[in-house]
């Protein structure tokens, strides 16, 4: 990536840790409003319905916060917003908004209207299926490729045609190369690694690009941030099995289908990807764990996952109660443990799964300890960042008081 290199060697990069779980809902969601989940209050890409055991899908509407671009434009700062996840429906804003995944429909991603005809007249996909990466891999690469390129297509568009003073660019590619040929980029003989490394060579063209467009005026600013890190996966592991293994969790079937098929004797269950609730009474239809044995429950299920092992291995490499790492008005809607696993350790709530972990198709997973933050203006800069802080850089840099 030569042009990441020159640019690197004009500011500063350094180590960026993200809240947990280490997903792009949360991490962009806290990455929008400089808040965390708890007062943002986004936990994760799924949640739970009230008064029910259905799934939902939290959106931008369930943001408790306004997004920076909100703030700014209230200061006459137009921005212009492309592919950011989490950011569906799409809403007025000051400038220009193309939501990202996830996506049901297109008609509500884009605003002003305007721009809806122009993103069809490119081609525009707002992600590529992912389901392809498990026995169609040179079709996702394929698809990989085609979305990146008309990405920057519609960006050069909009660059060109709208009077902004931020602009952002999120390319999501590289999580999907990654979830599905980390192994090829280490391994030269690997039947991927010229495809991994062409992407990254397309990528690191639009950096470039970019760059060097902003470059050309009189005063600028440049930033790149990644919103979790990545990490070869070794396992699956799977905590709902875990907890009915343990005595935590019971169902009324065999063939579990949703959890509707929990029980009242159930103490927790989890939801995806390393988030466990207690199963309370009055919070939950089916709940009887009483308010005075949330604690001991808690610090039981804690105990489990910090000893937890696959063969010699320690799986877990902290285990937290939610008021350590949240805090904030929607401290109630938190799940009440979250675990963060040993590097190599892939976690999923495997509510369908009859075994504790797997081996998987999957080649990279999330981190959120090495993720990473660049500026041009290396100044600004301390030697390590929270997803939390970049929001107050990107008002330093406006010359906005917070």
């Amino acid at each position: 990536m030569p042009h990441l290199r020159e640019i690197i060697g004009k500011g500063k990069m350094v180590p960026m840790c993200v809240p947990l779980p280490e997903i792009s809902s949360v991490s962009w969601s806290s990455f929008m409003t400089g808040a965390n989940p708890g007062e943002h209050g986004i936990f994760g890409f799924v949640d739970m319905m009230n008064g029910s055991y259905q799934y939902r899908f939290p959106d931008f509407r369930d943001l408790q916060i306004p997004p920076f671009f909100d703030e700014l434009g209230k200061r006459k700062i137009r921005s212009v917003i492309i592919n950011l996840p989490s950011t569906y429906p799409a809403r007025k804003i000051p400038g220009v908004l193309i939501s990202g995944f996830v996506v049901p429909d297109l008609k509500r991603a884009v605003y002003p209207e305007y721009y809806l005809e122009v993103l069809k007249k490119f081609g525009y996909e707002v992600d590529v299926d992912a389901t392809k990466g498990k026995d169609r891999k040179m079709e996702l690469l394929s698809d990989l490729h085609y979305t990146l390129q008309v990405r920057k297509q519609l960006a050069d568009f909009i660059w060109n045609r709208e009077n902004w003073d931020l602009f952002m660019f999120t390319i999501t590619g590289t999580d999907r190369l990654h979830h599905f040929f980390f192994d090829a980029y280490s391994d030269p003989s690997h039947q991927f690694h010229h495809e991994f490394k062409k992407y990254y060579e397309e990528v690191d063209n639009i950096i470039g690009d970019f760059f060097e467009k902003i470059e050309r005026k009189d005063e600028f600013e440049f930033i790149l941030l990644s919103d979790h890190g990545f990490v070869d996966i070794n396992q699956e592991v799977y905590i709902n099995p875990i907890l009915k293994q343990n005595g935590y969790f019971s169902t009324d079937t065999f063939d579990v289908t949703s959890l509707e098929d929990m029980t009242e004797q159930s103490k927790a269950f989890a939801l995806d990807p390393s988030r466990i609730y207690i199963h309370l009474r009055d919070k939950f239809p089916r709940g009887k764990v009483n308010q005075n044995d949330y604690y001991r429950i808690r610090r039981e299920i804690k105990n489990l996952f910090q000893e937890y092992r696959i063969g010699k291995d320690k799986v877990f490499r902290k285990v937290f109660f939610k008021e350590e790492i949240y805090s904030g008005k929607f401290l109630d809607h938190a799940p009440d443990i979250v675990l963060l696993s040993q590097h190599g350790f892939d976690l999923k709530a495997g509510l369908k799964k009859r075994i504790e972990h797997d081996d998987t198709h999957f080649k990279g997973m999330h981190s959120f300890d090495n993720a990473f933050f660049y500026s041009s203006q290396a100044g600004l800069l301390s030697d390590k960042m929270s997803i939390f802080d970049v929001k107050k850089h990107i008002f330093r840099l406006l010359q906005v008081k917070i």
